[in-house]
């Protein structure tokens, strides 16, 4: 862009649009003056193309334009209809754009609101999570006493000591000492923080919780 078109665009461009997009609805989380900048950003792209093309145009077209193209939803980043989070798209209708803690409903039980995020949040392990401790358990397993994966198995599906012992033709008592030594095998195969980290709430979980004691306490400095 030549320094004449500059110019033009700081000291008869700029004012009109500064004055023009605060009447401009904004989409999702824009505001004000970041569309008069991307208003600017548009206008120079259009002098600078009119420039290489030899056409003169007004200032005031340039605004017309620029307005035209802002309140359609085009920005100078993006033109078209396919990116979701575009204000383009937006405008459309094809597409919605909201916060985390939006209400999306009530539950009845305890008529506490429902955002968005609870929708989305899942409690149970990341996949990652379980196929990694899952590899942890086979090679554990895999390298011991084959009797240490029925221990193992049956205090996972909630049969006694005494049913194990049956299964592994030993007595009670030796399948007690049997499952100690196993507890011994285990810390110093896993580490002594094995339990530890395995009842340590994730830190992308974690910033959730904190995010919703936040909004509890503002909610109730509200209610006082």
């Amino acid at each position: 862009m030549s320094p004449q078109s500059g110019q033009v665009l700081l000291e008869e461009i700029a004012p009109r649009l500064k004055a023009v997009v605060p009447h401009i609805k904004t989409v999702g989380c824009e505001d004000s003056e970041e569309l008069y900048a991307d208003g600017i950003a548009m206008a120079a792209h259009m002098l600078e193309g009119l420039e290489k093309r030899g056409k003169q145009v007004t200032p005031g077209n340039i605004v017309f334009y620029t307005t035209l193209h802002l309140r359609s939803g085009r920005r100078s980043y993006s033109t078209g209809h396919t990116d979701v989070m575009g204000s383009a798209t937006q405008i459309g209708r094809n597409s919605m754009v909201l916060s985390f803690e939006e209400e999306v409903g009530i539950d009845d039980e305890i008529g506490t609101p429902i955002r968005l995020e609870e929708m989305l949040t899942d409690g149970r392990d990341d996949p990652s999570m379980e196929a990694a401790r899952n590899m942890d358990w086979e090679e554990f397993l895999g390298s011991h006493d084959m009797r240490y994966t029925c221990i193992v198995y049956d205090l996972g599906s909630g049969r006694t000591m005494l049913d194990t012992a049956r299964a592994c033709g030993m007595t009670y008592g030796g399948i007690r000492e049997l499952r100690d030594e196993l507890v011994d095998d285990l810390l110093e195969w896993m580490g002594p923080t094995a339990i530890a980290d395995a009842v340590k709430v994730p830190g992308w979980r974690g910033n959730i919780l904190v995010d919703r004691e936040k909004t509890a306490c503002r909610a109730d400095r509200r209610r006082g």
